[in-house]
């Protein structure tokens, strides 16, 4: 079986840090991202709560307290992806990222899916589960959830996924099958949203804590799995996984499409439903394409493409 990464660079470099990312990137793009992200959003917080200027910058930007630090947190991710991948492939590494998350070549079907499968099975389940749709402007509605999408997706969800897919769950996937792998990634993709405790003006206890993390990881257990089969299905598209990410966020937020087109309670558990069968659906469809062998020959694909265009 052929290498699933690009090969790992010699090193020609006496920094301690080059060369545990090159040894262990994993644990090192864990360490980099978190403690960036948990610093960055501690220096938000104390802004926010008024020690330190600054505390005006959500409401200068038009976004939620919350909604800001978790941009800050998921886009901390991103620079330590680049710095791990740089560490352990070299350029030629950092070349193939990018060039996967700008992957747009792919089948028109599975652009429909990633943009319709989860808004259509969240819907009609929760209209089969007693909701009513409501009456809306139909042009105000289409033009505000699509501009929340792109901002959501240029901004945060595609490098996001850069990170956690490109990076981090691909490289699980070469030592577990991808479902193990998926599950495994849900852990940190859970604990790195915990800093948002601080902004929803609740007390925050040991207890809360721990609620939360639960239900980060419940939420990730669903939906890594099935941003993994996507990437399988798409050819290693992080682009279109990072799409995917954004969609479920545009459908399950309080303002999103379920929100805005239902009345009623059931939307939240059709939409758990619904990414269950999309996943399960998928990973039916590209059931030949699940196995380590082709992950590694997906990465292999890309060394090979990125080496000619840079030749």
């Amino acid at each position: 079986m052929r290498s699933a990464t690009p090969p790992v660079r010699p090193s020609t470099s006496g920094s301690r840090l080059l060369q545990a990312a090159a040894r262990r990137p994993l644990a090192t793009f864990l360490l980099l991202g978190f403690s960036l992200a948990y610093a960055l959003a501690f220096l938000w917080g104390l802004a926010y709560h008024g020690v330190i200027p600054g505390g005006g910058l959500a409401a200068a930007l038009h976004i939620a307290p919350d909604e800001l630090t978790g941009g800050v947190l998921v886009l901390s991710l991103f620079p330590a992806a680049l710095f791990v991948t740089w560490a352990r492939n070299g350029r030629l590494g950092v070349r193939s990222l990018f060039r996967r998350a700008f992957h747009w070549r792919v089948n028109p079907g599975w652009w429909l899916a990633v943009l319709f499968g989860l808004p259509t099975l969240t819907v009609t389940l929760a209209l089969l589960m007693g909701d009513q749709l409501r009456s809306i402007d139909v042009p105000s509605f289409l033009a505000s959830q699509l501009m929340l999408l792109v901002v959501n997706f240029i901004v945060i969800n595609l490098w996001e996924e850069v990170a956690w897919t490109g990076l981090f769950q691909t490289r699980l996937e070469e030592r577990h099958n991808w479902l193990i792998a998926a599950f495994l990634t849900a852990i940190p993709f859970a604990a790195i949203h915990l800093p948002l405790l601080f902004f929803l003006g609740q007390p925050v206890t040991l207890a809360s804590f721990a609620g939360a993390f639960g239900l980060y990881l419940i939420l990730g257990l669903l939906v890594r799995p099935m941003l993994a089969v996507f990437r399988r299905g798409t050819s290693d598209s992080l682009l279109l996984v990072g799409l995917l990410h954004s969609v479920f966020n545009r459908t399950n937020n309080q303002n999103g499409i379920a929100a805005t087109l239902l009345e009623g309670e059931a939307r939240q558990l059709a939409m758990l439903i619904a990414v269950v069968l999309l996943t399960g659906v998928t990973a039916v469809v590209v059931r030949s394409r699940l196995g380590r062998q082709y992950g590694a020959e997906l990465a292999e694909r890309s060394r090979t493409a990125t080496v000619s265009r840079t030749a």
